[in-house]
């Protein structure tokens, strides 16, 4: 006994509907993969200030965490402060600027003895802070 199907597809539609599936699910599975949802990194809150500077080319970024275990982060890799020295040294960029991202209750002697590492090798260092509410 042979069965039939009562409908029949006909022509380009399996092809064209599978295949828009698929590039329906490449899309979908792209945009969640990148850094499009999340950015990747260390969460800070940064203080406010009413001074801000223009953006820098190609700065180098220190991360300051707060509380009691504060930790320095030098391109999103945790190190120790006497490590910090060696690794400014060792920066080939042209633009010989630091930008500090200190976490609000980052230790003002943290802060204060990095900015010294930075300025001792020749890098102009900003603090980063973001606008106050309302402006």
């Amino acid at each position: 006994m042979r069965l039939q199907r009562a409908f029949r597809l006909r022509g380009a539609v399996p092809v064209l509907t599978s295949g828009l599936n698929v590039i329906l699910l490449l899309l979908f599975f792209i945009l969640l993969s990148t850094s499009f949802l999340l950015r990747p990194g260390i969460a800070l809150e940064l203080p406010s200030s009413r001074s801000l500077l223009p953006a820098m080319q190609d700065p180098v970024v220190l991360a300051i965490t707060g509380g009691a275990g504060a930790t320095v982060y030098y391109d999103d890799v945790a190190v120790e402060v006497d490590q910090i020295g060696a690794r400014l040294d060792a920066h080939r960029g042209a633009a010989r600027q630091v930008v500090i991202k200190a976490d609000r209750d980052a230790p003002l002697a943290l802060v204060a003895q990095v900015t010294d590492l930075a300025l001792a090798r020749g890098f102009s260092v900003a603090l980063a802070a973001t606008p106050p509410p309302g402006r």
